[in-house]
């Protein structure tokens, strides 16, 4: 019965820890908003000057409960000397917000067996670069967070900041996952614009269920309307989240429905159709060609390579009323073109390529279904 306790208590640590570490991390990120993080790279969080690791105890402080993550930093240290370390942590004993520093000698002897590789001189050198800062508790600390998070995206209620923290979650967990460590990288910036996203997905398709969905169309397709007088010169993007059981024809009804409405030759830019969740477009495009709609894919002929340049070169305009791509490309045309409005039509959820900038007026809109979309538009 006692191991059996044990092992759950570990459990708990294990979960209290990792609690602890994520909401340190949305401390930091927040704090310095436009500058990059690594999270869950060379150390728990990463900067370009600086690596900081989180530890969560519940028991007093002593040189041995820090000492694997210390001598983690020497290694990292004695790699680029140009860094600089923060261990953050809560033990039972340590005054919230009080700092400590520890001598060569005291490095020398937490780092145990193996030290006798780091030499006097990197000792030295280490010990004016390393910090240790003391935290509260995990409980403690996720008020902090919650309160930061009202704060920072204007909620009114503890509860849409406890979601709001979800969210955050969710997002960092994916990016850790399914990317290499060079690529985990995040900002405060970033982290708004994922809760922005979120707070919108949730409110769209909740406001369809309350008007009902023709209600919900018809005030759509007042917006876009709205957005769309005079088709002034100007670059768009329409990017249509769909999927393996939608029809085809579907598609080339949204298609011919945005060529319609914000296609003028001679008066304004060829608007760009992106599909996200088809894995081949290839069905598609020839039936957009049987319905005489003039495309471009950035391709010339069957088997040919994307050639992005291409597909935003202006001098294409002329020749074609659509340019279609898929959801891979929208980055690449997002730093070559200039686009004023993007159209995010989503299904499940927005799509995650698109990031905010001072250019581009982004209008995300939740729909029940793919093909009422050309509803919308026409």
């Amino acid at each position: 019965m006692t191991a059996i306790a044990g092992r759950r208590d570990g459990g708990y640590n294990a979960l209290k820890g990792f609690v602890f570490q994520f909401d340190a991390s949305l401390l930091k990120i927040y704090s310095e908003s436009s500058r990059e993080f690594q999270v869950e790279g060379e150390q728990d969080l990463s900067t370009e000057g600086s690596y900081i690791q989180v530890k969560h105890r519940n028991q007093k402080f002593s040189h041995s409960a820090i000492a694997n993550a210390v001598k983690q930093m020497i290694e990292q240290f004695s790699m680029d000397r140009e860094k600089r370390f923060l261990l953050y942590c809560h033990f039972q004993d340590r005054v919230p917000g009080s700092e400590i520093f520890l001598d060569p000698s005291e490095l020398r002897k937490i780092s145990g067996k193996g030290s006798e590789d780091f030499s006097d001189d990197l000792l030295e050198e280490f010990s004016k670069c390393l910090t240790i800062r003391f935290s509260v508790d995990y409980k403690e600390q996720f008020k902090e967070v919650v309160a930061l998070l009202m704060r920072e995206h204007y909620l009114q209620t503890e509860a849409e900041a406890v979601a709001c923290h979800a969210v955050i979650q969710k997002y960092l967990l994916d990016l850790v996952v399914n990317n290499p460590p060079e690529a985990r990288l995040v900002s405060g910036d970033k982290l708004r614009e994922v809760v922005d996203t979120a707070r919108s997905s949730i409110f769209h398709s909740a406001y369809q269920k309350i008007l009902g969905n023709e209600r919900y169309l018809k005030l759509l397709k007042s917006e876009v309307l709205q957005r769309g007088i005079n088709l002034p010169k100007r670059e768009r993007m329409f990017v249509i989240e769909s999927g393996p059981l939608v029809n085809e024809h579907d598609l080339v009804d949204i298609a011919v429905a945005v060529r319609d409405r914000f296609y003028r030759k001679n008066n304004a830019f060829t608007p760009y159709l992106v599909f996200r969740g088809i894995g081949d477009l290839s069905r598609v495009k020839r039936l957009l060609i049987d319905a005489e709609v003039r495309i471009f894919d950035g391709t010339y002929f069957n088997g040919d390579r994307l050639r992005i340049h291409d597909l935003t070169d202006p001098k294409i305009e002329r020749a074609v009323e659509l340019k279609i791509s898929g959801e891979e490309n929208i980055s690449g045309i997002m730093e070559m073109v200039s686009l004023a409005d993007i159209y995010d039509f989503f299904v499940s959820s927005p799509s995650s390529l698109i990031h905010e900038n001072a250019d581009a007026r982004v209008y995300r809109r939740f729909v029940e279904s793919t093909h009422d979309v050309a509803k919308i538009i026409r």
